[in-house]
Order: structure tokens, then C-alpha cells, then sequence
């Protein structure tokens, strides 16, 4: 049955455990991994069974098997449920879909193999970082289907490719391979596919390895100056009580004093997020 599958693992060193990876995987293979409306609404409670655990460092996103990351929104629920009263919940459930998963605190990598279509662009766009496969592909189809592609999506895709790109990408809504998706910023790295998910798990890891605290500092920083959109000097405070309260939670933690220890000492620091 479609739905949403999430999982973690621990991050070791050694015997010791110094965190743990979640993974959210879309699970609809015999649709290319498609969203259909439940899967939307089951978003949110995925990622808060995510955040349950202890010490997350990074969530990776991805399709289940290696043929699609999400072909987008399943179109054979399209007549009943987003034409007439019923569109307005469906719009809404996908938006929260995607609020939840910007929310999440630590890095969010999405792994992208095969096709990655319209709402699946939306999923990939709200992770921090995007990794694909060779074989990847992209591309934004409502023109095709006479819909509009949702304000806080067409937000993201300016961020990521900025305004003539988004605009070629919503008005022509060509297909992408992935080299061409890297090279308008859509995607930070490509791969082949039989060493994507070494690539984004090495990635996790290292990642899973370094200061969790600064590690949400810079998401919190970077999103806060991001969704102000000005060259406008403001203090970060006013943008974003969140993201100066993380700040100054490392400068006062024991993770700093542990980093400049390990630092003078030539050793791999131990991070405890604390």
C-alpha cells in the first residue's frame, strides 16, 4: 500500500554512538513513487517521528527502489479531489507536506534517481542539499495539465535557479537531465547511479560528525536571510529570534570548548550537541 516510510540509524564511532541519520522514503513504486493525498497528509506525523529521536544530525529524503525519486502529485486522484470544494484541503495538505519537512531542524539531503516531476520537484527542493543520479530528470509540468504550480513551490525554485530560469522551467516546462538541472542550481551534485547512495550516506555522515549545533545555526541563519530577500542591512534577531537563539547557543555550549580542545590538540572532535 502507498505511504510514507521512515527509519533511522545510528552514527558510531567506534562502539560509541554519536547520533543518528533519519531517512523519509516516498514508497509508491508501481507509480513512480508518486504522492497521492494521503501520503501528503501523512508527511507531517512522519517527520515528527523523525524529530522523536534522540540526538537526529541529518535526514536523508528519497523514492523507494532507484527507478524514480517522485513523479509528483498522482493525477488519477486529480478529478475527485483537486477540482471543485475539494481542491482547497488537497492544496493545503501539500503545503503542509512541505512545511514539515523545511522544519526540520539539521540538514535535510534528498537523493534523486529517475524521474523527479512537479510536486517530487517541491519534496526536493524543501531539503537543504540535492543529490542525483546520472539517469535523474526534471521537470515542472502544471502548464501541461492547465494548473498553476503553487506560490510557496515557484518561491523555492526562485531561490534555487532565481527568476529566468524559473520562469523557463514553468512556461516551457522542458525535461531536465541532471547535468542540466546542476548547472542552473537545482542540484548540487550528480552521480552515477550505482554510487548515489554511497555518496549521500558518506555525506550524512560526515556531516553527522561535525557540530550539531552549528550545523542548525547555518540552516536557521541562511533560511532566515534567504526569506528576506533584501541586500537590506537587519539585525538576524528580527528576522529570525530562532536562528540568533542558535547562535548564541554555541558560543555558550560545551560542543565550542570541545571543538577548540580537539583543535589544539590535533584530534578528531567528540560533538554531543550540548
Amino acid at each position: 500500500m502507498p505511504g510514507l516510510l521512515t527509519r533511522v540509524e545510528p552514527v558510531l564511532d567506534g562502539k560509541e554512538r554519536v547520533g543518528s541519520i533519519g531517512t523519509l522514503i516516498i514508497d509508491n513504486p508501481d507509480r513512480r513513487n508518486a504522492m497521492n493525498a494521503a501520503m501528503y497528509h501523512a508527511v507531517p506525523n512522519a517527520v515528527e517521528t523523525l524529530l522523536e529521536e534522540s540526538d537526529l544530525r541529518c535526514v536523508i529524503v528519497r523514492g523507494s527502489g532507484t527507478e524514480a525519486f517522485c513523479a509528483g502529485s498522482d493525477i488519477s486522484e486529480f478529478t475527485d479531489r483537486r477540482m471543485g470544494q475539494e481542491a482547497q484541503g488537497y492544496d493545503r495538505a501539500e503545503h503542509l507536506s512541505w512545511e514539515a519537512l523545511a522544519s526540520i531542524p539539521v540538514p535535510v539531503l534528498a537523493a534523486i534517481h529517475g524521474p523527479c516531476r512537479g510536486a517530487g520537484v517541491a519534496i526536493a527542493m524543501h531539503a537543504d542539499l540535492r543529490f542525483a543520479a546520472v539517469n535523474a530528470s526534471f521537470s515542472i509540468p502544471p502548464a501541461r495539465l492547465g494548473l498553476a504550480y503553487p506560490p510557496e513551490a515557484t518561491r523555492r525554485l526562485i531561490e534555487l535557479v532565481g527568476p529566468a530560469n524559473a520562469k523557463m522551467l514553468l512556461l516551457a516546462a522542458p525535461v531536465l537531465d541532471a547535468e542540466q538541472a546542476a548547472r542552473i542550481g537545482l542540484v548540487q551534485e550528480v552521480h552515477p547511479p550505482d554510487e548515489l547512495d554511497d555518496r549521500v550516506n558518506t555525506f550524512a555522515h560526515e556531516l553527522a560528525r561535525l557540530s550539531p549545533l552549528s550545523l542548525k545555526a547555518a540552516k536557521a541563519t541562511v533560511n532566515a536571510i534567504a526569506a528576506h530577500g533584501s541586500g537590506e542591512t537587519v539585525p538576524l534577531r528580527s528576522l529570525s529570534p530562532i536562528a540568533a537563539d542558535a547562535i548564541a547557543a554555541c558560543y555558550d555550549s560545551l560542543d565550542f570548548k570541545e571543538g577548540i580542545q580537539a583543535f589544539m590538540q590535533k584530534r578528531p572532535a567528540q560533538f554531543r550537541g550540548l
